[in-house]
């Protein structure tokens, strides 16, 4: 990836990896698979091991549609989050998802996708969360994989969707979710630590518009942030897209950011992603030129 920073004396540019991962998949049998991930450019543990989980297809004889994943992995709550980073129409993932969704956890997901374009998941995680500058509307998730339990209660997340299906590929899907949980390390444990999200998703054969509207709680921080994104492919190497989003990490103290990313996103063929963004970042009440210009390119084998 190729990042430049407008700064407001300087312009700062490098070239850094963007992201190097590593994942082996495989069946035992029909009903059970596995898999392990790695993050190849992350050396600390904590961000190293990313994936290693088991998943058990349809494990009640004469019963279809159930799965029950265990282990550590992405789960159900946000649309950005669980769509992987290849698929990604642009290179960053929104403030408020990274600030409040998970990135993964250890835990026991039980899902259930036996009736008709209903889907439903519910899981249970260790819940431990560090967080990158805290306190600041730069605010985000750092990592929660890898982290031994605090002993605190387990998080708690519960996800529903429907896709409503029309003609021409058309395809709106719904969904909720919300999480109650704690997290020892930051004393809150008897509280909630973020709550409830709803996404809306539209999509055809040549247009793709969603968004995401996420509020929670740290205690007594209460948090709030959405997005949305429209992108049109007018081929499969052409499909500009903007995106407009807003985050608030304490609704009680003044300072907000918005951004708007303009790109385009280039699928050149089923391995190759080239993507190009431009972040014009309005922040307040910080007041300072910090807008990006990305070029990122991604291949998978």
């Amino acid at each position: 990836m190729y990042r430049v920073e407008f700064e407001e004396d300087k312009i700062m540019e490098t070239f850094t990896p963007g992201t190097i991962n590593l994942k082996v998949d495989g069946s035992l049998s029909r009903h059970v698979k596995w898999v392990i991930q790695f993050g190849v450019k992350e050396l600390s543990f904590n961000k190293f091991l990313k994936d290693y989980n088991i998943e058990l297809v349809d494990p009640f004889p004469g019963v279809k549609g159930f799965e029950i994943r265990l282990g550590q992995f992405k789960y159900h709550w946000s649309i950005e989050r669980k769509e992987s980073s290849s698929e990604r129409k642009t290179i960053y993932r929104s403030q408020v998802v990274s600030a409040l969704v998970a990135d993964r956890d250890r835990g026991l997901e039980i899902s259930y996708a036996g009736v008709k374009n209903f889907y439903f998941a519910l899981g249970f995680w260790n819940g431990e969360v560090v967080y990158k500058n805290p306190g600041t509307i730069y605010e985000t998730i750092d990592y929660t994989r890898n982290m031994d339990d605090s002993d605190a209660k387990k998080d708690i997340t519960g996800y529903v969707s429907y896709d409503f299906k029309g003609n021409s590929g058309n395809l709106v899907t719904l969904s909720g979710a919300l999480l109650i949980g704690s997290n020892g390390r930051m004393n809150v444990r008897d509280k909630e630590r973020y709550g409830f999200g709803l996404n809306a998703l539209l999509v055809n054969s040549n247009l793709h518009l969603r968004g995401e509207f996420i509020f929670g709680n740290d205690g007594d921080i209460r948090k709030r942030g959405y997005y949305m994104q429209l992108s049109y492919k007018f081929f499969d190497y052409f499909e500009p897209v903007i995106k407009y989003e807003f985050w608030d990490n304490d609704i009680n103290v003044r300072g907000e950011s918005k951004w708007l990313t303009v790109g385009v996103y280039s699928k050149v063929m089923e391995q190759v992603v080239f993507r190009v963004n431009y972040i014009k970042k309005i922040e307040k009440p910080i007041d300072v030129n910090n807008d990006e210009l990305m070029f990122m390119a991604q291949v998978s084998f």
